[in-house]
């Protein structure tokens, strides 16, 4: 499981901190005050960060936004993790956004401490939502940095981080060659049902339907559909591909990081289409209802097997045999 960890208190700490080099542990972490005598970066401020869970378990843009707040660089300390390779996984990704947009940080993962142990006092040992604050900020007084809102979608939040990193300067196709993970959809044979749409947990799929003609003794109801994505908010689950009736969605490929960058929703089909006069939905076959409606209009107490499932009318004796199951 993935935990969005609230990065905005400590990348205001960073805002007036000079720059420090961060080293990151875990929760599990048994020492980190051990982290804090040692000397990753010489002639570098450090401070350690505790994360309020294991580093496996975050995100990618956790790190990034810490870099984008004014880290130097990022250690991940990994002596102490419980999911080691889980971690250098996320650090590694991280690593790779950062060498795309060459940025001169680093995010890294160590397996020991440094061997150089420096003299004088601990490095502060800081928790994600357990920062120093300065006087200014007790007394109210804003530090200049206005940061915006986090998104609870996590490839939206690596898209805003990676925006910050790049600052417009860099082109956002310098990140095509890293996997994004999110898939591109087809729909050929889409009737603008909208079961997708409605089906989505992340609301990534969207359907808009406009009613051009209502239906009359002569003629079915017609709409115009449109089907849309918004691809950094898709977390491939699948849902949508086992709720479309007609089977019509299907991945075809990733996206690119440039188009999730450009924020732009897209079409994935549109058209026009039948609309049910029971559900108001589209469908693509003969008559006034889509196959649903019209199966339950003609069956009000009836019941249908799924796709795949033995069908029970037509062969009574499965009956004993399924409840002996």
């Amino acid at each position: 499981m993935t935990t969005v960890s609230d990065t905005r208190p400590l990348r205001h700490w960073l805002h007036g901190a000079g720059g420090p080099h961060l080293v990151i542990c875990c929760v599990e972490h048994r020492d980190p005050g051990a982290w804090s005598q040692a000397v990753v970066r010489p002639g570098s401020a450090h401070a350690v960060i505790q994360l309020a869970t294991c580093a496996a378990d975050t995100l990618p843009a956790v790190l990034l936004e810490l870099v984008a707040g004014g880290a130097t660089g990022i250690t991940v300390a990994l002596d102490g993790c419980a999911d080691p390779d889980g971690a250098e996984s996320v650090v590694a990704r991280a690593g790779l956004f950062l060498s795309a947009l060459r940025r001169p940080q680093t995010i890294e993962g160590a397996l020991g401490l440094a061997a150089e142990r420096k003299h004088g006092g601990a490095w502060p040992i800081l928790g994600v939502n357990e920062v120093p604050m300065s006087r200014r900020a007790l007394l109210g007084r804003p530090d200049g940095l206005v940061l915006a809102e986090l998104s609870r979608h996590p490839t939206e939040r690596l898209v805003a981080v990676l925006r910050e990193l790049a600052g417009g300067e860099v082109s956002w196709t310098e990140l095509d060659g890293i996997p994004t993970g999110i898939p591109r959809f087809t729909a050929p044979g889409c009737a603008g049902s909208g079961a997708c749409a409605r089906t989505c947990p992340a609301d990534a799929l969207t359907l808009t339907r406009t009613v051009l003609a209502e239906a009359n003794p002569d003629r079915d109801a017609i709409a115009q559909f449109q089907l849309k994505l918004a691809a950094v908010r898709c977390t491939d689950c699948g849902q949508c591909l086992q709720a479309c009736p007609e089977s019509a969605l299907e991945r075809s490929g990733q996206c690119l990081w440039s188009s999730l960058l450009a924020g732009e929703p897209v079409t994935v089909k549109g058209g026009l289409t039948r609309r049910c006069l029971r559900c108001g939905g589209g469908h693509s076959g003969p008559g006034k209802f889509c196959a649903v409606c019209a199966y339950r209009t003609a069956n009000p107490f009836g019941s249908t097997m799924p796709p795949g499932r033995p069908n029970l009318e037509a062969n009574p004796s499965l009956v004993g045999q399924l409840s002996c199951q």
